[in-house]
This record gives C-alpha cells, structure tokens and sequence, in this order.
C-alpha cells in the first residue's frame, strides 16, 4: 500500500513539474495579488463583525410572548430583530464616534454608581443599563405557596428562577399545578428602575445586586466568536501597516475600514465590564419610595425640555439629564444613566470624547491623502471630506466654549450658536463624500491595489 502511494506521488509529481516550465511564473504571480472581490468582502465583514461584537446595548423591554400566538409572536421577532439588532447597526454605521462617547460615559457613570454603594463596575453598568425592573402582580398565591415549601418570608427581589429543585420544608415534593403557577407569574412590567431607586432599596436592604456568578449567566457573550472577530480585527490593522511599509497603496474602502476597527477597538475596551446581550431584567416587586429631589428634575426637565435642547443633548450623549425612566417601559436604547450632585466634568465626558474620537475618525482618513485617484477632482473631494471630518469635531468644541463666555452678548451668542448647528451638517456631508468615493474608486484602483503583502494568507482571516 505505502509503495503504491509513493509511486502514484512520485507519477503526479513528475506531471506537474512538466506542465510547470509553463506556468510556474503564472501561477507565483497570481499568489502574490488579491482580487476585487476578496478586498470588498475583507472590509464589510470586518466592518460588520467589530461592530457586531463591540455594541453591549441597555436591556430591552421585557414582554412575556407565551400568550401570542404564532403569528403575533412572529411580528413581535421581526420588531424586535429591527429595534435590538438592526437599528443599533444602522446608528454605529453612520455615527460611531457618537456610540463610543456614550461607552466612555456609561464606563464613567457606572464607576461612580458602583463606589456609591460598594459595588463592582459591573454591577454599576447592571443598574444603569436597565437590569432592575418593576412588575406588578397579576397573582396573589405564589408568595403563600412559597413559605409552605419552606421559604419564611418572601424575598421583595424575585430573579428568574424562584422555585428551587427538590422537597420543601415538610418533606414532600411541589405539585405540578402548583410549580406551574409560579413558573408561570411574572406579573405586569411597569417600569425599570433608575439609579436612584436602585441605591436606595440595596442601602435599606431590600435589594441585592446579581453575584458576578449570575451575571455572567446573564450574558450572551460568546468567547469563540469574540476570538475570532479580534483575529480578524488584528489581521486587518496589521495588513494595512504592512502595506504601508511595504509602500503599497490602501484602497479608500480599507481606509474607511481602518477608521472603524479602531473605533469598535475602543468601543469594546469601554464596555469590558458591562455584561453583554441581556435580554430580561431582574424582577423587583418591592413598593418603592417616593421620588427624590432629582428624579422630580428629570419629570420637570422631561415635560420642559425643547427639541433643539433634546437634539443637542441627544448629541453629547446627555440625554439622561431629562429621562424619566419611571415613566417610561424600558431603557432607552442609548441611555448613560445620571447620578446626583455636582456632575460638571461627567457632563463634558460625552462632548469631549464624541470630538476627539471624531478628530482621530477624520485623520484616519488622512492616509489616503496621497493615494492615486482616477482624477484631480476625485481626490481634491476625499482631500476635502478628510479634513472637514477632522477639523469639525475641535471646532465644535471650541465653539461651544466660546458660547459659554459671550453668553451675555445675545447677538454674538446666537450667531456662534446658529454655526454650531451648522458644525454636524458640515461633518456628516464629509462622512458621506468618503463613503462615496470609497466605493466608486474601487472601479479604477491601480495595479499595486491588487498585490497582496506574501505573509497574509499564512494568518487565519476571513
């Protein structure tokens, strides 16, 4: 068997080296270039991939779906793909530097929480993400049945599983109606709770924050797939500097691609500790206390609030200075949260990181600046949406600093005003001519575009 195998290896090895004197330059030259369509799908599955893994969204509103029929669950599936899955997407695609201001502000928000209380940054990102919710009882049996199984008092805070396995304290086994009748109360939702009522019922002790054990078990994280997304992420940012060095040119498309890998990077750092793909809150049936001083201002703020206000708050990532969650059926999907007292510089966190990430985001850009486009026109159009992306986000800033100090001069004030709406227009038309022209240069890139850097296929990619 070994020599029949050697002598059919050596018979097909001989017939290649034949056809070989024809096509060995062929073949080597061909190793060494990438094709078009192997460039286009590298960048959208990077792309798509890092923002996949890298968005940690708020818990969603929790809905019990085992009353709907088939078809009403199948709408209630479709919506709610589009509003978890689909919207988020849509929003990193177009404004990523304004998702990662609202990481570093959550990080900077549940920081603060968690040393109000003694608690973990994990458990500060539970409590605002929305991981405590308000129901209301539509049973009045499940408490009653519960301490004749053995439990004395009835704890206020009911997680996910409340029936514990085995026999109770009078040594017989929960009927099958009665474990029904618990499994299957989960009462009304009302509304989440913010971080007010959360503190206040962890330091009057009716309330416990998950173990880390539990919110782990909460989390929908998958470690292969964050591998291999960081693979391919380090493959990506480690081709386009080889290719840099190797002076060989990047297509417009990798660079926009490089932009958002090292946003998502960023993105991702900012929202290590905050648990990933919750889908249903912990259950609170605890009578809670009246409103504090703030959250009376945030229902004030919320009814006074004007669109021009709510834009910009929605801008710099401040929107929970008027958001009300006891009024509301869920977490907004973006919501940072907000902690009482003097919170100057936690304000400016959003503003500042949404300019400087959107400064970096432009100068990224910047390194196709010498690239060979298909005419003068073409480049002078990247050149232009590459610097007003850079420069936009540090003259916002400054602009709005400068508002601050000629608040008293109101003509003055309201121009410096009316350019700062001016600002974000500025910025999204640059975002959209390199988006543009990163697809339509793909019809005429130079041939060094197509030569590949000789150690790129021995790293796994995709």
């Amino acid at each position: 068997m070994a020599l029949a195998i050697a002598v059919y290896s050596l018979s097909t090895r001989a017939a290649q080296d034949v056809a070989s004197n024809t096509t060995e330059s062929a073949s080597s030259c061909a190793n060494q270039y990438r094709s078009l369509p192997g460039i286009v799908w590298s960048c959208l599955t990077t792309i798509f991939l890092c923002i996949w893994v890298s968005l940690h969204l708020n818990v969603p509103e929790p809905v019990d779906t085992r009353s709907l029929n088939s078809f009403n669950k199948l709408k209630f599936e479709i919506r709610y793909f589009i509003r978890r899955n689909l919207i988020p997407l849509v929003v990193t695609l177009m404004a990523p530097e304004w998702v990662l201001g609202v990481a570093i502000r959550q990080f900077v928000m549940a920081a603060h929480v968690a040393k109000e209380i003694g608690a973990t940054r994990q458990q500060g990102f539970f409590i605002i993400m929305g991981g405590f919710h308000l129901f209301k009882r539509t049973q009045g049996s499940s408490f009653r049945q519960m301490r004749e199984w053995g439990r004395e008092e009835a704890h206020p805070l009911v997680e996910d599983s409340v029936v514990e396995e085995g026999e109770g304290r009078l040594g017989h086994t929960p009927s099958v109606e009665a474990t029904n009748t618990i499994e299957e109360e989960v009462g009304e939702p009302v509304h989440p709770l913010d971080e007010f009522d959360v503190c206040r019922l962890i330091k009057a002790g009716k309330l416990r924050l998950p173990h880390f054990a539990e919110l782990k078990d909460k989390c929908k994280s998958d470690g292969l797939a964050k591998f291999l997304v960081i693979l391919q992420t380090l493959w990506f940012i480690t081709q386009c500097i080889a290719r840099k060095a190797n002076k060989l040119s990047l297509t417009e498309l990798e660079v926009v691609t490089l932009g958002y890998t090292l946003l998502t990077l960023l993105m991702y750092v900012a929202w290590w500790d905050k648990p990933y793909g919750v889908t249903f809150p912990v259950r609170v049936y605890e009578t809670l206390p009246e409103r504090t001083i703030e959250q009376e201002d945030l229902k004030k703020k919320k009814e006074e609030v004007k669109l021009p206000e709510r834009v910009y708050a929605y801008i710099s990532g401040t929107q929970g200075y008027f958001t009300d969650l006891r009024s509301q059926k869920r977490v907004p999907m973006f919501h940072s949260g907000r902690n009482g007292g003097r919170v100057i510089l936690r304000d400016f966190i959003g503003p500042m990181t949404i300019g400087l990430v959107g400064t970096l985001f432009g100068a990224v850009h910047l390194l196709a600046w010498s690239s060979p486009f298909p005419s003068g026109r073409v480049q002078w159009l990247w050149r232009f949406g590459a610097v007003v992306m850079t420069v936009a986000p540090p003259a916002a800033f400054i602009g709005l600093i400068f508002l601050m100090l000629v608040q008293k001069w109101l003509i003055l004030a309201y121009l410096i005003g009316y350019l700062l709406r001016l600002v974000p227009i500025c910025y999204l038309v640059g975002r959209g001519i390199t988006i543009v022209l990163a697809f339509l240069t793909l019809a005429t890139l130079p041939l060094d575009a197509y030569q590949d850097v000789e150690w790129s296929d021995f790293f796994p990619h995709i």
